[in-house]
């Protein structure tokens, strides 16, 4: 209580813990996402996976989109949030 009324007065926004969990969330998904678009273009080129154009489209068009979202929403967490500081 007293932490959130040292915020209040001193100006500086909540810390939300689950919006910097589903930023990272969503950069990881758009990481991986994209590591698998590289795995169906290796395959594909090696004839032992059917992955199509589109599918290959799709799927690194998703890991730009939340890679995108991802690092917007990380922008306006780290510049609105400061982290309060430890006082005794």
């Amino acid at each position: 209580m007293i932490d959130r009324q040292r915020s209040k007065s001193s100006g500086i926004k909540p810390f939300h813990v689950s919006a910097c969990v589903g930023t990272a969330f969503l950069v990881k998904l758009a990481k991986h996402l994209a590591l698998i678009a590289c795995l169906m273009i290796i395959g594909a080129a090696r004839g032992r996976v059917t992955a199509n154009e589109t599918g290959i489209f799709l799927t690194v068009v998703c890991a730009a989109l939340l890679h995108s979202i991802g690092r917007i929403l990380d922008r306006r967490l780290r510049s609105g949030a400061s982290f309060p500081r430890f006082e005794p």
